[in-house]
């Protein structure tokens, strides 16, 4: 029987797991039976909690389709509050390795069920090996792709994962699952992509909504909305501190100096065992 809590992030849904606990098994697997909604607990991604050399602790995360993830922005606010809660950390403020680096966290509010985390969340990388490359060396911002023979323009950047971003004047979700299934798998994303569709309210607002890559359309998206905050400051003069809605909720964005900090709530949702 392995031990588990389950939390989510304006909707966004973790299983998460000490690493004591899966001794000799295989993660990604694992991943995928936990994460499946009919046949497991159900969830957007697994979450293992292991030991860091060079950080207060380490968050290893897994997509719901069993692959690795370098980085998740609502799981790592509620990897956050499960390490502080359960005193594996002793500071409100503590750093997190992840496969993207080392994170800054700090807890903000913290209530037994639900608590506000706020990340840097660092700087945008326009020119990761996963995101697309110019002949000219500019970054991939406003570009045009073809999706059954109908241009759309998009920008890609890194923040801890791609992202390719889409504005629209309005949010079509059936319009989400067509363009951001076939976006995530353009010959120009060897290594996929997720893919957001961001609608400018006005210079402090947005919504976006996110076709994740390895678990389809999902009620939010941190890093996500971090890499819409920041092209929607580029291209369309938005203020520096920006409310993000997204379908579960909302998440506040602000510039200091050139890096994002991203705070967003986090609520403990259950805990058990899992029978493997």
């Amino acid at each position: 029987m392995l031990r588990f809590e389950k939390y989510e992030g304006t909707g966004n849904d973790f299983i998460i797991f000490e690493m004591s606990e899966l001794e000799g098994l295989q993660y990604s697997l694992l991943a995928q039976k936990v994460c499946d909604r009919r046949f497991g607990i159900g969830a957007d991604g697994m979450i293992v909690v292991s030991p860091s050399t060079v950080a207060s602790i380490q968050m290893i995360f897994y997509n719901a389709d069993g692959s690795l993830a370098t980085m998740c922005g609502n799981g790592i606010r509620c990897f956050a509050k499960y390490v502080y809660d359960h005193q594996l950390v002793d500071t409100k403020v503590f750093t997190v390795e992840t496969l993207a680096g080392i994170f800054n966290v700090e807890i903000i509010e913290n209530e037994e069920a639900t608590s506000q985390v706020c990340v840097n969340m660092g700087r945008p990388n326009y020119f990761d090996s996963s995101v697309p490359t110019l002949e000219s060396g500019e970054p991939f911002i406003n570009q045009v792709i073809e999706i059954d023979q109908v241009p759309y323009t998009v920008s890609s950047l890194f923040m801890g994962t791609i992202h390719t971003v889409l504005f629209v004047e309005e949010i079509d979700e059936f319009e989400v699952v067509r363009l951001g299934s076939a976006i995530e798998k353009h010959p120009l994303y060897p290594m996929k992509t997720n893919v957001n569709f961001c609608m400018v309210i006005d210079s402090n607002h947005l919504e976006v909504v996110t076709w994740e890559k390895g678990v389809g359309m999902t009620l939010a998206c941190g890093t996500g909305s971090v890499a819409c905050a920041f092209l929607s400051q580029k291209l369309y003069d938005c203020e520096k501190k920006i409310v993000v809605q997204v379908k579960g909720g909302e998440l506040v964005m602000e510039l200091l100096g050139d890096e994002m900090y991203m705070t967003g709530p986090t609520t403990f949702i259950c805990k058990g065992e899992y029978l493997d």
